[in-house]
């Protein structure tokens, strides 16, 4: 279920349809809440939608869950960028 969801999110995302893929990836979390994978494409279409307080909170679960991972950094720089803060990036 967690991987069709995935999949899923990635073609509403690829799409354009922000808020359909965030719905997409919640439901994946629902079925895999260990996947920092997950998150951090949750916080991407998060910032698609223009909810950077969602995605900071998703980025940072990401960087939690997998430090040595580039890509959770990159969304949070992107949520802060959303929020006006993109010096704290």
């Amino acid at each position: 279920m967690a991987v069709e969801a995935k999949e899923k999110g990635n073609a509403a995302f690829a799409s354009g349809d922000y808020a359909k893929a965030a719905k997409q990836f919640t439901m994946a979390i629902r079925f895999d809440k260990t996947n920092h994978v997950l998150f951090s494409n949750r916080s991407a279409a998060y910032s698609g939608c223009g909810k950077y307080e969602e995605a900071l909170a998703d980025a940072n679960r990401c960087v939690k869950m997998a430090p040595k991972w580039g890509k959770g950094y990159g969304r949070k720089g992107a949520a802060l960028t959303g929020l006006g803060q993109g010096g704290e990036a």
